[in-house]
């Protein structure tokens, strides 16, 4: 699961990343409204912890905007404004849950695993399209007919992981790189494409019944053949 944290104190921020990583979350931080926007836009995030009062733009208004745009990543607002007017604001812009600062993080965390429940459902180590199998706990993918297996590097279990959870939906560039790398790091623009490969060559080799394909000019999506 990724999580995007919008938070303008950064120890803040830094703190709760290094103890979501320890649940084994990926946590990207977007430290101002304005990139803090255009991540909640993204669609790349399972779930977004946003505070309320941020440089450039409120994050009141953020969830606005993703809400009147179609966005339906759940939000938890967490922020020092605790009025009950406050409240019902983030509540009626679109968030999903609101706690207020100063928190307890053992409180976050389960209203975190709460709304991932509700959005999707119980994690399962097993994630299964098609002939293919891929073991989220394990880093590998076998043919459910004839038992071979293989074995994903990191970021080849994150590229395939992203295809199996929208299997059929067309996935672009940009969303795969926000997705596998975060908006944080230097992407050379070709490195889609080499782990794209790196896959194709996998399935390829277990026989699977699916394939990435290219979408000209618009990204690559996951098909299963007949």
């Amino acid at each position: 699961m990724k999580l995007l944290i919008v938070e303008d104190e950064f120890a803040l921020a830094d703190a709760l990343r290094d103890r979501l990583q320890q649940e084994k979350y990926e946590v990207d931080i977007a430290e101002d409204g304005i990139t803090g926007h255009e991540l909640s836009m993204s669609d790349t995030y399972d779930l977004i912890i946003m505070d309320g009062m941020l440089p450039g733009m409120d994050g009141v208004n953020i969830i606005w905007e993703m809400r009147k745009a179609g966005h339906k990543t759940p939000v938890i607002m967490l922020t020092a404004r605790a009025g009950l007017t406050d409240r019902v604001k983030g509540l009626d812009a679109g968030a999903d849950d609101y706690l207020t600062k100063p928190f307890e993080v053992e409180e976050l965390l389960a209203r975190i695993r709460a709304l991932i429940r509700r959005n999707h459902g119980p994690e399962e180590n097993l994630l299964c399209v098609g002939n293919i199998q891929l073991d989220r706990k394990n880093g590998a993918i076998r043919n459910s007919q004839t038992g071979a297996d293989v074995t994903l590097s990191g970021k080849e279990l994150k590229l395939l992981e992203y295809f199996m959870d929208n299997p059929g939906e067309v996935l672009s560039r940009g969303k795969i790189s926000l997705r596998i790398w975060g908006h944080e790091d230097t992407v050379e623009y070709n490195n889609v494409e080499v782990y794209v490969s790196f896959i194709r060559r996998k399935l390829k080799f277990l026989h699977a019944n699916l394939q990435v394909k290219a979408v000209r000019g618009l990204g690559y999506r996951l098909v299963e053949e007949a």
